[in-house]
């Protein structure tokens, strides 16, 4: 379903780097919606010091979304963009626009929960709260990606969702590629893990899963596949003082944006890992590396979360497990001893690219501005 064409949409936020954003403005282009968009990373950078030009160049930015707000039909807060919040909810209800917030995650969650980048208490945390509250209670449509992890959000912000307001438009893949590989091929089991290094993907529980796997009679590899981030050596150094440099490689120069890691995977990995975190946001997301791997046909592990159970049957679909070292290790070596239970991956293959679509996305993309034209 195409959106209404014509309809003037002002698009707010940084998109690099971001699929779904860039998903999102190729879709309206396609169906002849006139679009703006305002990136504060034209304007500034958040490395730049405060000064006389910052100022200036900020107060550029405001009235540029200004002008352009009064002349749209409805302003559209970008995934990953929700520190506008504040700003957009005032412009829209001075020119009275509809006023629409993808909620991709919470922000809380990422920076102090998970990233743990500030103190619960502290002044950054609270306004990081502030802005998911707003931005979960004051637009007229909120766009996020499952059910389930509202629930989570109600929670820790303490706050009630019109569930009227909100649209479920899941994550996505935008792979195209299939897995060419036979299960164990090469006599071994080639363990695949990519993702950065944040609590919530568990890579400390994996690492420790791998050093009790040496010690059983298992033939494998494991390469995990990092950003390039300070963390990157860490990891190194943990490798080394687990004593598993045998059986593990770090890797950081392979990447989903360029499809050189995807091209790897179809053709060198028997198991992709999920996620292992022992954290709040762990137990109530879909993992995106899951939808991936899935999307290729590669057969996967990841933790047991009730998350899952909006989308899944965690018993058909995938294998799952509890996110410790030891039930890590035991899934993988029945894995690897064909003792695991039998998964039908063309089927949960086909089941993700029915849901996880970027059709999907753009079909409730459309709901919504078809819902304003109406309004």
């Amino acid at each position: 379903m195409l959106a209404p064409s014509k309809i003037r949409v002002l698009l707010i936020g940084n998109v690099i780097g971001a699929y779904r954003s860039q998903t999102l403005i190729k879709f309206l282009l396609d169906s002849e919606c006139c679009i703006s968009l305002i990136s504060p990373k034209f304007y500034w950078t958040q490395s730049q010091t405060r000064s006389v030009k910052t100022r200036i160049l900020e107060l550029l930015f405001i009235a540029e979304f200004y002008l352009k707000a009064y002349l749209a039909d409805v302003i559209y807060v970008l995934p990953l963009n929700n520190y506008f919040i504040k700003r957009a909810i005032q412009v829209a209800k001075f020119f009275n626009k509809k006023l629409v917030v993808e909620m991709y995650i919470l922000s809380y969650d990422t920076f102090i929960e998970d990233k743990k980048k500030y103190l619960p208490n502290s002044p950054q945390a609270k306004c990081i709260a502030e802005r998911d509250r707003l931005s979960l209670t004051q637009p007229d449509y909120i766009v996020t990606t499952a059910k389930y992890q509202l629930k989570h959000w109600e929670q820790q912000l303490n706050i009630k969702v019109n569930l009227d307001k909100v649209f479920i438009a899941p994550i996505f893949s935008d792979n195209v590629l299939e897995s060419r590989r036979s299960f164990m091929q090469d006599g071994q089991l080639k363990i695949c893990w990519w993702g950065n290094f944040i609590p919530l993907h568990g890579l400390d529980n994996i690492l420790q899963a791998i050093q009790i796997l040496t010690k059983k009679q298992v033939q494998f590899t494991c390469t995990l596949f990092g950003v390039d981030s300070p963390f990157f050596e860490v990891y190194e150094n943990k490798i080394h003082s687990y004593q598993i440099e045998d059986h593990v490689v770090l890797r950081k120069d392979l990447k989903f944006s360029n499809y050189s890691l995807p091209l790897y995977l179809i053709n060198n990995c028997d198991l992709a890992l999920g996620i292992f975190g022992n954290t709040k946001k762990a137990y109530n997301a879909v993992p995106n590396k899951l939808i991936d791997a899935l999307s290729m046909g590669i057969p996967s592990l990841t933790m047991r979360s009730p998350a899952l159970e909006e989308f899944f049957e965690l018993e058909t679909d995938f294998w799952t497990c509890e996110p410790s070292p030891e039930s890590i290790a035991n899934a993988i070596y029945a894995i690897a001893n064909n003792a695991a239970p039998q998964i039908n991956w063309e089927q949960s293959r086909q089941k993700v690219l029915r849901i996880f679509s970027a059709t999907q996305y753009q079909d409730i993309v459309s709901q919504i501005l078809h819902t304003v034209t109406v309004d």
